[in-house]
């Protein structure tokens, strides 16, 4: 069995991961002020990137560029690995050992226009972060702020010490939402190449197209 790389590897930036900004530094200890452990801490920047970059996946995503925690602050939106990257990048430049982790998933409720695109509702890599916080490795998944939750009756997910916070199983009212299909296990960054394979291999490079050309439609908007 591979041992467990030391905690200060995940403090580290990687790929995808833009933990050394100084401006990410500098929003990290704004959020978290006043925290008293690394769970308050924790907890805050989880709810910052949780709220207040709005869950999209009409944005560019083959660029790695569009990955980093600055682009993605700038954009104000962003998909699950850009938002999992953002967390892990805030969380990194506080000193909380932190990854990027990923698993395969079932979306019942998908959002307008990605059924179209992905031919289905299962979704490869969906991404969360991983931290060491209390002691102990946890997940946290920004993807859903608290608007879209409520506009579409989805069940928020909220910072729990001690738990992993995944997405919710139903909706409000009972609906089938999420089901967790297959872990992928995790990574120090944003595995680029390694997710774009898969998902031409999966969805077809036509239907990987179409989504380029949706976020290009939105970008011109």
């Amino acid at each position: 069995m591979d041992r467990e790389p030391p905690l200060e590897s995940f403090l580290e930036p990687a790929p995808g991961v833009q933990c050394e900004a100084p401006e990410v530094l500098e929003l990290a200890r704004k959020v978290a002020k006043g925290s008293a452990n690394d769970v308050e801490a924790a907890s805050k920047l989880f709810l910052h990137v949780r709220d207040t970059v709005r869950y999209s996946v009409r944005v560019p995503f083959e660029p790695l560029s569009e990955y980093l925690a600055l682009n993605t602050l700038a954009r104000g939106k962003g998909y699950c690995v850009q938002k999992a990257a953002l967390l892990t990048a805030l969380a990194r430049a506080l000193g909380i050992p932190a990854r990027m982790g990923f698993a395969d998933i079932v979306n019942h409720q998908l959002p307008e226009g990605l059924f179209e695109i992905t031919g289905g509702n299962m979704l490869q890599y969906h991404s969360f972060t991983e931290w060491f916080i209390g002691g102990q490795w946890r997940k946290a998944t920004p993807s859903f702020d608290a608007e879209l939750s409520a506009q579409q009756g989805w069940r928020l997910v909220e910072f729990a010490a001690g738990e992993d916070l995944l997405l919710p199983a139903t909706t409000l009212d009972g609906r089938p939402h999420i089901e967790y299909v297959q872990q992928r296990g995790w990574r120090h960054g944003v595995p680029l190449e390694e997710m774009m394979a898969t998902w031409l291999a999966d969805v077809g490079p036509e239907r990987v197209a179409a989504w380029r050309a949706w976020t290009a439609g939105e970008a011109g908007a």
